[in-house]
């Protein structure tokens, strides 16, 4: 018994069956996990190590080259990439995508610790670390309030960040921003001079008696006492009169040498919300932590925060993730619903059926409802990805219902028993559903081996399709037949009503239009070599039309936020820094009506805080209102922004979108050579060389001019003769200058830091090193000019490597043209330079990312057009079937082309994807009429009359499934909403494929399975031409 059989039989329990799943699927819907993207691992680990005053270029040597050589002798190593600048190194591990990122971890754990005996003693323990997206913030929020800086940084501290922290699924809130309490001792070096004490003296006394020390405990009698000796300052008074030495049997106090004052830290980071001081918070969830709910949350905890806050303060979000979440799941929801409604009015046109459209159309929606369950049970999120395949599946997941219901009604409407109708028309074409089915799911196999990127990403999309089709295969064999046993009717005449002529006139178009599509397919089967020849040329002109459509790794996503990049020369201080980015701030403001926030970072460059470049660098965040209530693109304004910008003298910037795929640009120029001198010269030309090639925006190199620099060049002799260490006197200088934390303040339950420096008007010249004294062992006082050399000379801010070589970074973005025609002008310009000896130079970036992505995405193709053959090669138990029906692919590669060139849309990773998905779906319309020619030939047809009626009676099947599929892809394929341009690329494939593949079932196919099939009954009668 079939199973369509068995579900007409046994009604009831197939109905209770399907309750369940639906009520099922909608439980686990409610409990499926909402982000942007699929969890994704990704394959870097990052070694971080300090060592404080190297210099670089010793902190390459020392500390990075060792640990690169450890590193780079890990198993499934692709790239090791390092960032050595003064006293800081930083190296990433860059893995193959899918590997055991946790076994990798513990293996570098295991090297590093091999050879961390031959890094220098002083150098800090290394910090090893999985980079990880989903720790990444989801909120930016500022506040603000009558109240000052360090007033609003200490509430922000102690009462905001731990009650967001308090809230379910928050990882962390970390501030940024305000003024933070310090004690310090300003010295005054004349006076210090003159009183002959040095600053050793001073830090070494107050770490002396600002003490509390435990001296165990005593009993007595029944009761021991734990004893505690307690010399802590409770005042700033007693710092200042501590006692640091005597000078003629007097005492010495502090503030007889320096001026001791409760003030703040000195500010090298500035943070801005929409051109107003404050402090800032961002806020990260737990790693497996619904994004959407986090924020939810978060949003729902602001007022009763605020409520716990002094009057007048203010909490307002910049920046929310789930917002673009929210927008871009509501929009593919929408999408899906539109898709469903056209595919609706497909079916009632051409069925004319209400009772019939209805029961074709409940497969969408049950289908859906399914898959939320398998998703859950599968563990995925609902996410972009998985939703984008949902979205294009939904014309999809009628297909089968539609070719079952029209052969059921075809045979009803012959004059069949309703029941035997429903069991004969479904067993007729089981096997070519469950055939096209499963091409359809087999081509998504390959995709999930890709890798890369481009298969992480489409995993969950991929999985998502495949389970729906396999639904929607289940409800076509099943519920459908069910439904049509019981409810299906016929339309009785109803006289002149609107609905009868309505009918009538759609009948009388479906027979004109079959009569146009027989006299036709009739010329072509007399013009065989004819119609095999046009197919032919217009398949190779498609061909030569891919150079004129470009190539792009990924479509540019507007999702109304874009970050800033901004750099003035490296030793600007942060005074003129903050002069710049307040013009460049008044200019976003003036520039972008369509601005919802903004927000000010400098003094931070990267992403750890040990590598922040310094006061001269700094990011802009803009949030633009939401991209459907905006007249211009966010690369519209992105472009009129850079306009303005690019006319500010003196900065180096970047707009960039803050995506995670791609590296540093989307094309990038590794220059390798280890003088540092000829690769910043050289990567300067380049930068010349290819800033005027269209398309190219943002150019900039990593190799930075020189930071000014004073070097004190010891002269170890004369130093050791005074009984003093190199050491001594560098300590000495780095306190005066740079600072030293002596001790700890303790108030009210918090610690601040009593920090020794010199007084700042000492600080305003570089003079000031000529008049600094140390202070030997015998107390006399040496000036620093008598030990030492002084020099200005410019150093290295960072030295960056590549695969244990050093390399300068020429990062380029592109806008306005194709990422391919922009790699391709950009190398034809650099062949033609003339590289120096001992360098060498390689495309990476996006560009290099693109065409790994497109090679394995090609095998993918491939594989999935052979799964596909095979699939059918082993339904049919044939060869020669399937390989007629296997040509739709390449042909379909005709609509494809001519689709993306007519629309302007570039052949990128999601297109491709779409052209792997056209080799399951444009056979399956072949599958359906091969089937039934090879049905009618069983029967006594010969060729031609079973080419000509097979086509005449699939027709109308073969429209309808091709329309549904293209017109439920037409919303996503006009690529409208937030993260629309993501899939319009693989949904305008689809449909131009589709639309070709339509035309070559309905006329080439024939053609070609006149030629190919065995020919019985002297198969070709009347073939009046070639």
């Amino acid at each position: 018994m079939s199973l369509s059989s068995f579900s007409i039989k046994r009604a009831i329990t197939f109905t209770m069956v399907y309750i369940f799943v639906v009520a099922f699927g909608l439980f686990g819907l409610a409990r499926l996990k909402i982000d942007l993207y699929p969890d994704i691992s990704f394959p870097v680990i990052a070694i971080i190590t300090t060592y404080t005053g190297v210099p670089p270029a010793d902190m390459e040597t020392l500390v990075t080259k060792p640990i690169e050589e450890a590193v780079a002798s890990v198993e499934n190593i692709k790239h090791v990439r390092s960032l050595s600048k003064l006293g800081a190194s930083l190296i990433l591990a860059e893995f193959d995508w899918g590997i055991d990122l946790e076994k990798s971890e513990k293996d570098i754990r295991n090297n590093v610790d091999f050879i961390r005996d031959f890094l220098p003693d002083d150098a800090k323990e290394p910090i090893i670390i999985a980079f990880d997206p989903q720790k990444m913030p989801i909120l930016f929020m500022s506040v603000s309030g009558p109240m000052g800086p360090a007033e609003l940084r200490e509430i922000s501290r102690r009462q905001i960040k731990p009650a967001l922290e308090r809230i379910v699924g928050v990882a962390s809130a970390e501030t940024a921003g305000g003024l933070k309490r310090q004690i310090q001792i300003q010295i005054d070096p004349v006076k210090l001079h003159a009183q002959g004490l040095s600053v050793e003296s001073i830090i070494s006394t107050l770490r002396r008696e600002n003490i509390q020390v435990p001296g165990g405990g005593l009993d007595e009698g029944e009761t021991e006492f734990s004893v505690r000796t307690l010399s802590e300052y409770e005042t700033v008074e007693e710092i200042a009169n501590t006692v640091i030495g005597y000078r003629k049997g007097a005492p010495i106090s502090i503030n007889n040498v320096a001026q001791v004052e409760d003030t703040y830290e000195e500010i090298t980071r500035v943070v801005r919300s929409n051109r107003k001081p404050g402090v800032l918070l961002f806020v990260s969830k737990n790693a497996t932590a619904n994004t959407v709910q986090v924020s939810d949350r978060v949003m729902g905890a602001l007022p009763r925060i605020l409520r716990r806050l002094p009057e007048g303060m203010k909490i307002g979000v910049i920046f929310n993730q789930a917002d673009f979440i929210k927008r871009s799941i509501s929009n593919l929801s929408t999408t899906a619903v539109q898709a469903f409604i056209l595919a609706g009015l497909v079916l009632l046109l051409f069925l004319h059926n209400i009772r019939a459209s209805i029961i074709a159309a409940l497969s969408i929606p049950i289908s859906i409802v399914v898959t939320f369950a398998v998703l859950d049970l599968a563990k995925l999120s609902l996410n972009m990805m998985s939703m984008a395949g949902l979205a294009l599946a939904v014309g999809m997941l009628v297909d089968n219902s539609i070719v079952v219901l029209e052969n059921i009604f075809r045979h009803y409407r012959e004059g069949g028993d309703l029941l035997v109708s429903a069991d004969r028309g479904t067993s007729e074409v089981a096997t070519a559903i469950i055939a096209s089915t499963l091409t359809t799911i087999s081509v998504f196999f390959p995709v999930l081996f890709v890798p890369g990127i481009a298969g992480v990403l489409f995993n969950d999309m991929a999985l998502t399709i495949c389970f729906s089709l396999f639904c929607a295969l289940l409800v076509s064999l099943t519920l459908i037949p069910l439904l049509c046993s019981r409810f299906l009717k016929m339309r009785e005449n109803q006289g002149h009503s609107f609905t009868s002529r309505a009918s009538n006139g759609i009948n009388t178009l479906q027979q004109k239009l079959i009569l146009r599509y027989s006299q036709t397919l009739n010329w072509c089967l007399d013009h065989r070599k004819t119609t095999l020849m046009i197919a032919f040329i217009v398949f190779v002109l498609s061909l030569a039309l891919i150079p004129k459509v470009g190539f792009d790794f990924f479509p540019k996503m507007d999702a109304s936020n874009f970050e800033i990049q901004l750099e003035r020369a490296p030793g600007t201080n942060l005074k003129s820094a903050k002069m710049t980015f307040r013009i460049v701030e008044d200019i976003i403001h003036s520039t972008i009506q369509e601005l919802k926030n903004q927000y000010t970072d400098i003094g931070v460059g990267e992403a750890f805080g040990a590598f922040a470049k310094g006061s001269y660098a700094g990011t802009i965040n803009v949030s633009l209102i939401e991209k459907e209530k905006r007249k211009r693109s966010q690369m519209e304004i992105e472009s009129a922004l850079r306009e303005r910008l690019e006319k500010i003298p003196g900065i180096t910037f970047s707009i960039t979108r803050g995506q995670f795929l791609g590296e540093e640009g989307d094309l990038i120029i590794y220059l390798y050579g280890e003088d540092l001198h000829a690769s910043r010269a050289f990567s300067e030309r380049m930068k010349e060389a290819i800033k005027d090639i269209p398309g190219t925006v943002d150019v900039t190199t990593s190799l930075e001019s020189g930071r000014p620099e004073l070097q004190i060049e010891l002269d170890r002799d004369r130093i050791s003769a005074l009984g003093l260490s190199t050491f001594q006197v560098a300590s000495a200088v780095s306190t005066f200058i740079k600072g030293t934390t002596a001790s700890l303040f303790r108030d009210r339950g918090e610690e601040y830091e009593i920090f020794v420096r010199l007084h700042p008007r000492y600080r305003e010249s570089t003079e000031i090193l000529e008049d600094l004294f140390v202070t030997s062992p015998l107390r006399d006082q040496i000036p620093l000019s008598s030990i030492a050399r002084i020099r200005r000379s410019l150093s290295p801010t960072s030295i960056l490597r590549r695969d244990q070589q050093r390399v300068t970074n020429v990062s380029v973005s592109v806008k306005g043209r194709n990422l391919g025609e922009v790699t391709r002008d950009v190398t034809a310009r650099l062949e033609k330079m003339r590289i120096p000896p001992d360098f060498s130079y390689e495309i990476g970036g996006s560009a290099q990312d693109m065409i790994t992505s497109f090679k394995w995405l090609g095998l993918a193709f491939l594989a999935a057009a052979l799964i596909v053959y095979m699939v059918m090669a082993s339904l049919y138990e044939s060869f020669r079937a399937p390989f007629i029906i296997f040509l739709t692919i390449p042909l379909a590669v005709v609509g494809v082309i001519g689709i993306l060139f007519v629309t302007g849309t570039s052949l990128s990773v999601v297109a491709f994807i779409g052209i792997i998905m056209l080799a399951g779906i444009v056979v399956n319309n072949s599958i359906v009429l091969v089937d039934y020619i090879n049905q009618l030939r069983t029967r006594g047809y010969d060729i031609r009359e079973a080419v000509m009626e097979g086509g005449r009676t699939r027709l109308r099947p073969i429209l309808i499934t091709a329309l549904t599929t293209i017109l439920a892809l037409f919303p996503l394929a006009l690529g409208l909403g937030s993260g629309g341009e993501n899939w319009s690329p693989m949904a305008r494939s689809v449909i131009g494929g589709l639309v070709a593949s339509t035309f070559i079932t309905l006329l080439v196919i024939p053609v070609i399975y006149t030629y190919l099939a065995p020919k019985r009954n002297n198969a070709m009668k009347n073939n009046k031409g070639d």
